[in-house]
């Protein structure tokens, strides 16, 4: 053979790969086209339908009657319902001031030394909060809220106390407002 034989099919070669880069990538595309076509919207549906089905019995909507008594509990949690049951102003020397109070009486409390204060004849109490009312100048001063007899130092009928400590941990009596919750 010659050598012009051989030096045309590279050429030829060349040729064809260029024609079929140009051909190839839109029967590429039509192809897409064609397979996206053939998928119509109503067997997708279909296909999700279906695993959605085998899928049901393991999906949380099936307890809707415990969502609704969720709906229910939280509800009762609303602000409106968080609203202190009982509330005094204490002065001092574990007096209620009856202008600033609710369900809490003078003989509730009892103030066995300055700064600890003992509570008794109360409906079941679950929690409390105690904000020192400043009027004293003490401003390093901070209440705290305990269940029991605050170490032996309360009556033994005592539910719970109220103790008014002044930083650095010492106890210093003075007015507060407290905050009871059922």
């Amino acid at each position: 053979m010659s050598k012009s034989y051989y030096r045309s099919k590279p050429a030829a070669m060349v040729v064809t790969v260029i024609a079929l880069s140009f051909v190839l990538p839109d029967s590429a595309v039509a192809e897409t086209d064609t397979v996206a076509r053939a998928i119509s919207s109503a067997r997708v549906r279909r296909i999700v339908n279906q695993e959605i089905n085998k899928r049901a019995p393991g999906l949380s909507v099936g307890n809707a009657v415990s969502a609704q008594s969720a709906n229910t509990a939280n509800t009762a949690n609303t602000a409106s319902s968080a609203n202190p049951v009982l509330f005094a102003r204490v002065a001092a020397d574990g007096t209620v001031d009856p202008a600033f109070s609710k369900g809490v009486v003078s003989g509730n409390v009892t103030a066995p030394f300055a700064g600890l204060y003992c509570f008794s004849g109360l409906p079941a109490i679950m929690g409390g909060q105690v904000t020192p009312d400043l009027t004293n100048g003490l401003f390093s001063q901070f209440g705290q809220f305990g269940f029991g007899n605050a170490a032996g130092n309360c009556p033994p009928a005592t539910q719970f106390f109220v103790a008014l400590i002044v930083v650095p941990n010492s106890f210093a009596g003075g007015p507060f407002f407290l905050h009871l919750y059922q």
